[in-house]
């Protein structure tokens, strides 16, 4: 059994952690809310950038899109299938190289299967950003890569 002394301790003890979380919860809730506080910095704008890019990235507007895929680059942010699919989906070519580049960041066999799935399918500029991205990161590729797809040798040999 619990001697008297031990529970009026015990019961001291958690009525003033009760209380003390009590105010302190109230404080950092109205500091929150308006503001004034550091932590709601670190709370609100991991979410307030996830939103203003995902807006961009599902504007009709091109130039938007182009935005937001420039924010993902800054930001070394590599959602392969998502940024694959887009690739083919994506009409405006500036758009597509930046696609291009956010994946070159990420270099792994995947991309190189995407760039045999899609190289036909591109222009000359987006082909040129392929041979490029395939001969800085998979320089022991380039030689297939370039058979396969018939790549011209000008751009193998300039950078």
């Amino acid at each position: 059994m619990i001697s008297k002394q031990k529970f009026i301790r015990i019961a001291f003890i958690v009525c003033t952690s009760m209380a003390a979380g009590f105010i302190l919860g109230k404080l950092l809730v109205a500091k929150t809310v308006s503001g004034s506080t550091a932590i709601s910095f670190f709370i609100t704008q991991p979410l307030y950038m996830y939103s203003a890019i995902n807006n961009k990235l599902y504007s009709n507007n091109p130039v938007e899109r182009l935005t937001g895929y420039c924010a993902l680059y800054e930001l070394h942010i590599i959602d392969q299938p998502f940024l694959f699919e887009r690739y083919k989906q994506e009409e405006n070519i500036a758009s597509k190289r930046v696609i291009l580049n956010i994946l070159a960041l990420y270099s792994g066999k995947e991309l190189l299967h995407f760039f045999d799935e899609v190289y036909d399918l591109s222009d000359k500029t987006l082909k040129k950003q392929m041979v490029k991205i395939v001969k800085h990161h998979y320089p022991e590729k380039l030689d297939s890569f370039a058979q396969k797809h018939k790549v011209d040798a000008q751009w193998i040999h300039t950078d």
